[in-house]
């Protein structure tokens, strides 16, 4: 491979001509990163349409709970618009001889009732605490509930985030 000597660059030369243009933009509109022009902004691009539809969030369900043995609601959304729940239970509170079943359920008819579809058991301190959720979607309802079943009662922080589409 030759050995070519170095190429020195001033940059402060490329001010100097006054009919400089950047390669392949010249007479083209701006093109943003989604691949639209400016019509973009201003709402009229079709990709702005499809992203309107895309899932948007809504006030998140937070809060601390006390568990007193019975199934408790963490969080619950009914709705006509495809949404999940996205959130976190800190189980840090949990000790030794304390036990906790967290359930998801999901409604799938309008005015139909809830349908358990998942279940997880956690049982002392937990060495990761920040248990995080995912629920599967639905139209017609979601909820996710918490139930100390042994153990001293405990406190759980939890916080989630309903994702919907833009009805």
């Amino acid at each position: 491979m030759p050995d070519y000597p170095p190429v020195e660059v001033d940059a402060s030369k490329v001010w100097t001509y006054s009919t400089r243009t950047l390669t392949s933009l010249a007479g083209q509109p701006r093109i943003d990163i989604l691949g639209e022009d400016a019509d973009f902004e201003t709402g009229t691009g079709s990709r702005k349409a499809i992203l309107d539809k895309l899932l948007g969030s809504l006030p998140p369900i937070e809060g601390t709970l006390t568990a007193d043995g019975t199934e408790q609601i963490i969080a619950s959304r009914e709705d006509t618009v495809e949404f999940n729940l996205d959130g976190y239970i800190d189980l840090s509170n949990l000790a030794s001889g304390d036990t906790v079943v967290v359930r998801e359920y999901m409604m799938v008819k309008s005015g139909g009732t809830y349908v358990k579809y998942a279940e997880a058991t956690y049982s002392g301190a937990q060495p990761l605490p920040l248990l995080h959720i995912v629920t599967k979607p639905s139209v017609y309802g979601l909820k996710v509930t918490i139930q100390q079943t042994a153990g001293t009662y405990r406190t759980f922080d939890y916080q989630f985030f309903v994702r919907r589409k833009k009805g």
